[in-house]
């Protein structure tokens, strides 16, 4: 028996995996249940990098909002060139990401090693280390990273196990890349939210005119509360979208690293493994656009499915 892999939107949750687990308990036991929950828990990453990262835009933004009076423009394409070209590359990395989730459930569902990722490999346009520029160490280390997780899905013949701990190091390297530059863009959408409240309620921001000789200068007309009614607006979806991403990627990051512990103990075939990964992903903190970061849930843990 095999269940259908499909690409979702946003954060998968602990019930998605669940629900598709539970599909699974004649096709191999535990380790096609927690290979298949953390493939599914993954392959929404795909889905996720159509909208996120939008550095360049975020910076954009933040640069129009905090420029000091009087200071001279510069063009947002010079300024924000660096934050366009990171999106880039880090959402190059969600995608391989999703990539190797998916693989992880072909081999779950049963395909073969050499068979297993090798369209999804294709799908993410990375053929070499030129699909994207890196500035830095971090970006270095993951740009490499893409790079060796993609020849792997392209050319390894390991099973689910060895799978696993051989993407380890490319995968915590991107996890750890991505949490940082996703946590980034949300501190810097925070500052620029602070900044345009600032000025809205300070009302300083006029524009002045000559007219028969004498300066004329407006401010808080309708079309001021207009623009700034549009630009918290714009403010919260990206907020809420790089909440999302960063959620989703912290709900497979902590999958994997189940996987890798059950691994690392050839417990990869019992069923509290999958028990493991369900409760995880349930306990996991989410974002919430301007409310800090929320308290950590306490659920009653899910016990391993009985045979």
């Amino acid at each position: 028996m095999k269940a259908t892999m499909t690409r979702g939107h946003g954060s998968v949750g602990a019930l998605g995996a669940v629900a598709l687990a539970m599909l699974l308990p004649a096709c191999g036991g535990g380790a096609v249940m927690s290979g298949a929950a953390a493939g599914r828990i993954g392959s929404g990453l795909s889905a996720e990098a159509q909208r996120t990262p939008r550095g360049g835009e975020v910076c954009a933004l933040h640069e129009a909002v905090t420029a000091l009076p009087g200071s001279p423009d510069k063009p947002v394409a010079e300024v924000c060139e660096k934050a366009w070209k990171s999106d880039e590359l880090w959402r190059r990395a969600m995608i391989v990401l999703s990539a190797h989730a998916e693989r992880l459930g072909e081999l779950a569902q049963g395909e073969k090693p050499e068979q297993a990722g090798r369209l999804s490999a294709a799908l993410t346009g990375v053929t070499g280390p030129d699909f994207a520029d890196a500035d830095g160490p971090q970006e270095t280390a993951a740009k490499d990273a893409v790079v060796k997780l993609v020849q792997q899905l392209t050319s390894s013949k390991n099973d689910l196990a060895k799978s696993v701990k051989e993407a380890a190091p490319q995968v915590k390297t991107l996890c750890d890349g991505l949490e940082a530059y996703l946590t980034d863009q949300l501190g810097k959408l925070d500052e620029t939210r602070s900044e345009i409240d600032k000025k809205r309620t300070a009302g300083a921001d006029r524009r002045c005119a000559v007219l028969d000789n004498r300066p004329l200068c407006v401010s808080q007309s309708m079309l001021d509360r207009v623009t700034y009614a549009g630009l918290f607006s714009d403010l919260a979806e990206l907020q809420t979208s790089h909440m999302e991403a960063r959620d989703s990627l912290r709900e497979f990051c902590m999958a994997h690293r189940k996987l890798e512990e059950a691994a690392d103990k050839g417990t990869m075939s019992k069923e509290q493994t999958w028990a493991d990964i369900v409760n995880s992903v349930q306990s996991m903190p989410r974002g919430r656009a301007n409310q800090g970061a929320p308290a950590a849930s306490s659920p009653e843990p899910s016990p391993a499915p009985k045979k």
